[in-house]
């Protein structure tokens, strides 16, 4: 039995409990209820908002339309298959050809006309590539974990660590799978350079994978459209098929919306017809951002949507758009999640993707300008060696949102080649680095463009920058200081690392301006949404997964935290776009992995929660010495490759004499690792064995399911 709940459902209750409609961008409690409004605060425009009425808020886009759901004789045509995937972005084609390439049955729908994706950037860790390369960069290398670990503590720890523990340990395979399906299509690969940090805080290896042909070298900005492409290609040799220009509407969960999703329902913009497809299996969606639906960011990204507004176009919504920066989508998936129960991620706010920091000639491509920044009343403002990610938010802390950045002739001479935007390790994409003539000749040309300053004195430089009375005098003061910092090889007010201090002394002096809202500090989506479990899963507000419904790609829930801040540059095209739609995708085909199902089960009983909490339970599985009840027990462990772990092992004369596991983990990687699990844990006669490198969730679960049952066997 499937029924769907339409905002006029929605409203009926609402009115029921005493609740009215507002007018604006929320349903809620009419202003007399509020109780405590001011006087004259009797109108939706001027309700004050209490802890109460707040929380009995629905804004619009979380009650599905009074349109929907279509009535069934309008309903042309259903189409059914195992699985459908809605979206044609880099996330929903792999999934698809990850999943088709395992044998199962999969269709794609997409609103849009052709494959699309923008940028170009894949992180990963510990491809064949960078094995090519002599890049040694790995989960288990030093450089590897200091990565993931800046980046974990950059978002406050609010990241779901076990969707990034899939992709670190996964990215390899998954970056090599890709390679090789990329290759299949003509497209090569290339590294863009890595990041290096003087304090060495941001240093991250060549880990970014750009892909590329002859006629579009420039794989880090415009790679992904050819990877779509490539992917839907490969998708249709396969026998897959993908309705373009079909927009889906809503979803259908069955037992009045408590059950499993089994079908949407999406209208042909070509036609205007309605189709409904029937998953068997599952529904996966990947259907991009929600930056184009202004009452979402003004919900989940507020500070971001404060900001641009103004700069984002929310009347046109164009499924086709490429690298653009006014928004991109209107979170289609995520509402149509929301209106069949779904929960919203636990991180708030969602993370913007920002860039652009201070302008002036750059160490590593993906910087903020490292030399002096200025406010415009002539200021420093802080440690400006930093990515432009950073820079950018630094900028956005300033009042006006202006800053400005000065150097001098001598700076094109402290590194032989400058690394240009796009180019790779060892040129291999044919794009070069910069001489220090080179760019001295393009500051020369910014300069007749009209875009930088150039004089010959500084107090001539700060005059064409247009300060005047104090801020021409803090001007003046700040780069002197700076230059007597760089002198002395100390920082005496922001502590910049004094390798890369560098004196403004020798003329011609340059500068150039970066002005909030006209040439800097891009906005280029928004990140996030859905509640999503560490299998993909979407899941209700208490975490319980909704069975048969799936997303990926951006707006996977918690894997963000911030701001997305390219510390790993390419994470989202390599996490959450490539290795988990690929890990997704062979899981989705494997019939036999179990995905989590059923309400979340919490501590139980009053015992349970004691030997949690002083760790009782688990002391005595600790140790060699342990003794046990003879018998043989079962024991299950959540979180493997293959879904859950279950062992059984054999009690004799009080000791582990003999363990058996079920095998549902890959090959390639749990496969190999479970033999020397067992051997340990008999071994040993304890659950205290050692991960096996590689395979980290593979051992977690086998642990915990060797824990569960020597527990039961427990003296």
């Amino acid at each position: 039995m499937s029924k769907q709940f339409s905002r006029r459902d929605f409203l009926k209750g609402a009115a029921a409990a005493g609740a009215g409609a507002m007018t604006m961008g929320l349903t809620a409690c009419s202003p007399a209820a509020a109780g405590n409004s001011p006087s004259g605060a009797g109108t939706a425009d001027n309700m004050v908002l209490s802890d109460q009425t707040y929380r009995n808020l629905k804004w619009k886009f979380e009650v599905m339309p009074e349109e929907y759901p279509i009535p069934e004789e309008k309903i042309t045509k259903t189409v059914t298959h195992d699985i459908i995937i809605i979206g044609s972005g880099m996330s929903g084609l792999c999934t698809a050809v990850s999943t088709k390439e395992s044998g199962a049955d999969v269709r794609v729908i997409s609103a849009g006309k052709r494959p699309i994706s923008r940028g170009g950037s894949n992180h990963a860790i510990g491809s064949k590539k960078q094995k090519e390369l002599g890049i040694d960069y790995t989960p288990d290398t030093a450089s590897g974990r200091h990565a993931a670990k800046v980046e974990k503590h950059s978002a406050a720890c609010y990241i779901d660590e076990r969707k990034w523990s899939t992709w670190i340990n996964n990215s390899g395979p998954a970056m090599d799978w890709m390679i090789d399906k990329m290759a299949s299509k003509g497209l090569k690969v290339c590294l863009e350079p890595g990041y290096v940090d003087p304090d060495g805080i941001l240093t991250v290896p060549a880990a970014s994978h750009s892909f590329y042909n002859e006629e579009v070298p420039f794989g880090m900005l415009f790679g992904a459209p050819l990877c779509a492409q490539a992917y839907a290609d490969i998708f249709k040799d396969m026998g897959g098929e993908i309705d373009f220009q079909t927009r889906a509407l809503y979803l259908i969960r069955d037992d009045n919306n408590t059950g499993r999703v089994s079908a949407v329902v999406a209208q042909n913009l070509e036609t205007g017809e309605y189709i409904k497809y029937s998953a068997n299996r599952a529904v996966v969606l990947a259907t991009g951002d929600f930056s184009k639906d202004p009452d979402m960011m003004a919900k989940y990204s507020p500070w971001a949507w404060n900001l641009y507004r103004n700069s984002i176009d929310t009347t046109k919504v164009d499924y086709d758009v490429a690298l653009a920066f006014n928004g991109l989508y209107p979170g289609d998936g995520h509402k149509m999640g929301l209106w069949i129960g779904a929960g919203w991620q636990k991180t708030y706010p969602n993370a913007p993707m920002i860039n652009c920091g201070a302008p002036g000639p750059k160490v590593n491509s993906i910087d903020n300008f490292w030399g002096i920044n200025l406010t415009s009343d002539g200021k420093r403002y802080h440690n400006e060696v930093t990515n432009f990610s950073y820079g950018a938010i630094a900028i956005l802390q300033l009042p006006d949102h202006i800053a400005y950045s000065v150097w001098d002739s001598r700076y094109a001479y402290i590194q032989d080649i400058w690394e240009t935007f796009g180019c790779s390790v060892n040129n291999e994409n044919g794009i070069l680095g910069a001489t220090p003539e080179q760019m001295i000749a393009g500051w020369e040309a910014d300069v007749e463009a009209g875009t930088c300053w150039k004089a010959n004195t500084i107090e001539e430089l700060v005059d064409k920058m247009g300060f005047k009375g104090e801020a021409r005098a803090n001007a003046i003061e700040s780069i002197n200081n700076y230059t007597k910092y760089a002198e002395q090889g100390r920082d005496e007010e922001y502590h910049v690392n004094p390798s890369v201090l560098h004196p403004i002394k020798t003329p011609p002096f340059y500068a150039a301006r970066t002005h909030f809202g006209k040439d800097a500090m891009t906005f280029l989506c928004v990140t996030g949404g859905l509640r999503t479990n560490e299998y993909m899963q979407v899941c209700e507000d208490d975490d319980t997964p909704i069975d048969g419904l799936f997303n990926t790609g951006i707006m996977v829930g918690d894997y963000y935290a911030g701001t997305y801040n390219f510390v790993m540059p390419g994470q989202n095209l390599g996490g959450v776009c490539n290795c988990l739609s690929y890990i997704l995708g062979r899981r989705l085909a494997d019939q036999n992995f179990k995905f989590r199902s059923g309400r979340i089960q919490r501590v139980s009983t009053p015992e349970d929660e004691s030997a949690q909490n002083d760790g009782s339970s688990m002391a005595s599985l600790g140790s060699g010495d342990a003794s046990y009840n003879d018998g043989v027990y079962t024991g299950t462990g959540s979180g493997g490759m293959g879904g859950d772990v279950k062992v059984e092992v054999t009690i004799e004369n009080g000791k582990l004499a003999s363990l058996t596991y079920t095998d549902n983990e890959t090959p390639e990687i749990g496969g190999k690792a479970l033999p020397e699990l067992v051997e340990q844990a008999v071994s040993a006669n304890a659950a205290t064995v050692d991960s096996v490198s590689g395979a980290t969730m593979t051992s977690t679960a086998f642990k915990a399911a060797l824990a569960d049952a020597l527990t039961k066997a427990a003296k």
